[in-house]
Parts: structure tokens; sequence; C-alpha cells
């Protein structure tokens, strides 16, 4: 039988009445709330057979926006074709062509709250399903972003089109579903996969010095948050798989990154890390990296307290 999951996240904590497709186990994120994610599908012999030969996949987006005309500047159909190409799926563009998988997505942008006469924010669900014709479903994700309206003066929607475009779940989808079809993971081992090709992998950026200007795509542009999205998630999950890696990530050349491993692994009172954490409080060269990893290690049981060391003052 196959277990599915929905996932709920973003920074709305408002309830969402949404019909999905019947599932026997389900797992519901809410942002804010660590729930565990459902394990992956247990699948028959039979069913693993036929999915060990799903290359093919054929996205199904329905689009709808409260902007005027009804247009809106999410290009999902696209981005999610991308995603699943570099995932390494075949992806058909007309429905009548043969295809083993279909991923229906539904994706919506609604009115939000009020900020001035004239300013509205705006509130985006992503229904995202994928099915196999012999098997049924296999995944079942439900993402939610909304605007802030902060004072860097984004426009309300620019601001829920970034967010959503960087959303862990969006951007990795092409990872969640080859960890579903491919490799067997639950939706969290699949974020881990997707965080360690992040880090392994970073993309090529064009450089106008050398004549060179290419057209980012959202993976180039969103490249940074996303990365920094998922390590945010992962210590919101406290699974405690993601330890090795948060932990290597410790080492890595971006202070930020350094800095939200940290903090992850803090959630996690990820002990086995306990060395490598006193090693970044002792020795990072950026003041609030080494802050987090002293504060980190006095959350973890049985630590000494340990602060701060140099180069340069806490």
């Amino acid at each position: 039988m196959t277990d599915t999951e929905k996932i709920v996240v973003g920074q709305r904590q408002q309830s969402l009445n949404l019909r999905l497709l019947s599932c026997v186990a389900l797992a519901c994120l809410v942002s804010g709330a660590a729930v565990a994610p459902a394990a992956a599908p247990t699948l028959t012999d039979k069913q693993v057979q036929i999915l060990n030969r799903a290359k093919t996949i054929y996205v199904d987006v329905t689009a709808s926006t409260w902007m005027r005309r009804g247009r809106t500047l999410s290009d999902v159909a696209p981005s999610l074709r991308t995603k699943l190409a570099l995932a390494g799926f075949t992806v058909v563009r007309n429905q009548a062509d043969r295809h083993d998988l279909t991923l229906k997505v539904l994706y919506r942008e609604e009115q939000g709250r009020q900020y001035r006469i004239d300013t509205y924010g705006t509130d985006i669900t992503c229904v995202v399903q994928l099915e196999h014709a012999g098997i049924g479903p296999l995944l079942d994700l439900t993402i939610q972003e909304s605007s802030t309206y902060p004072e860097t003066g984004t426009p309300p929607y620019l601001e829920a089109l970034e967010k959503f475009i960087a959303n862990p779940y969006f951007y990795l989808l092409g990872d969640l579903v080859k960890g579903r079809v491919v490799s067997r993971l639950d939706t969290t081992g699949a974020l881990i996969e997707g965080l360690r090709r992040l880090a392994e992998h970073e993309p090529v950026k064009s450089d106008p010095l050398k004549g060179e200007y290419l057209m980012l795509s959202d993976e180039v542009m969103f490249y940074t948050s996303a990365r920094e999205n998922v390590i945010q998630e992962l210590g919101r999950l406290k699974d405690p798989r993601a330890v090795p890696l948060l932990t290597r990530l410790l080492g890595h050349s971006d202070p930020r990154v350094r800095l939200l491993s940290v903090r992850a692994l803090r959630s996690l009172s990820a002990v086995e890390s306990r060395s490598a954490i006193e090693r970044v409080a002792q020795q990072d060269t950026d003041r609030e990296v080494r802050q987090a990893a002293a504060a980190a290690l006095d959350g973890l049981p049985g630590s000494p307290r340990v602060s701060c060391a140099s180069p340069g003052p806490c």
C-alpha cells in the first residue's frame, strides 16, 4: 500500500480546507510545528519493479490568480519541467504521449491582507500530487507562502512569489520526486539529499566582466535563499539523519551557511557534533557564528559552558 504525505509549509497559520486524493497515511507539516514526516511508501515487489521502470512524467498544472486580467508572474509549469529534467526524468509535453508518472499541480494566488487602501498582500497555495497509473498516489504536498510587506520596499506580490520559489519543498521538488520514485526516500530524506546536492554543486553564474550574460533561472537566482531555507527546515524537523550533513556544513565557506547549520544542530541537540561545534566556537572567523556555536554547546546535554574565543572579540 502507498503512503502519501501532505506538507503544509510557510508562514500562515490558518487552516486550509482542501480535498485531496485519498491516501493510506498522511503526515502534515504546519509551519512552526515539529511533526515527523511519514515513512516512505511500502511497496510490494511487483510495484517496486514497476516503479523502477518509471522514467517519463507529465506535468499537469492548473494556475489561478487574483491579480488583474488573471495574469500571474509565476512560471510554475516551466520551472517544474526543468526541475524534473535535472532530476533525470523525461518530461512529456502532451498528456496523450506515453508517460509513467503524472505530477498534478494546483497553484493558486489569492488576495491577502490589506496593507493600505490600494495595497494587498498575496497568499500562495500550491497542491502537488504525484501519481503512477499502476500504483496510485506517491506524493502529496501542500505548500503555502504569504507576503508580509517588509520594510525593504519589496512589493507584497513579488515578496510572496520570491518566498514561494525559494520554499524548500518547491525549490527541491525535483529531488522530492526523485527520492520517492528512485531512492524510496521519505520527504525529509529527500530534503537531506537535496541539500547535499546544493552543497556540492553550486550553480554556474554569469560574469559580465568576461562577457558572459546568461539568463538566470530560478535555480540560480534563488539558490542561496533556498539553501538557507532547507537548512532551517531540517532544524525544524529535528530528524537525526540530517546531523552528519549539517555537521559537515560547519566548514562551509559561507558564514551564513555555518550559522544556520549551528542553529539547526542546536535544535537537533546533536551531541555527536559536540567536537565540531566546539571548534567553531573557538576558531570560526565570524563573530556571530562563534556566538551561535557557544550557545549551541550550552544547550547540549552534559556540555560544560564554552565561550566563543579568538579570532576577534565575541
